[in-house]
């Protein structure tokens, strides 16, 4: 005479049919395609042409962050670094360029 105390048994739902439901959904998600976007233009920034890519990356992060649905995508790390390197872009490019008028001057 076992006792069985699993809590999923008990209350009526049995084990197979539940881990079939939450097994169903993996790999499922697709990645967000904006928040790669983002974080691939914030790169070339560092290294081309950051004014042009790094606001592109900063628009493309938003929109990623905004339009992102936890249950259907995945990449939400890359939307906010995508968001983070456009703004340091960005920042670089206006400090690089007071630095250079101020060398003029």
């Amino acid at each position: 005479m076992e006792e069985n105390n699993n809590p999923i048994q008990e209350s009526g739902v049995k084990t197979e049919e539940y881990t079939a439901q939450t097994t169903q959904n993996v790999g499922t998600r697709k990645q967000n395609s904006m928040a790669l976007t983002s974080f691939i233009l914030s790169l070339v920034g560092l290294i081309v042409a950051g004014l042009p890519c790094g606001i592109v990356a900063i628009i493309t992060g938003i929109i990623g962050l905004v339009k992102f649905d936890a249950t259907k995508e995945k990449g939400k790390g890359f939307a906010i670094a995508g968001l983070i390197v456009g703004v340091i872009d960005v920042v670089a490019v206006i400090i690089s360029t007071i630095a250079r008028v101020a060398a003029l001057v």
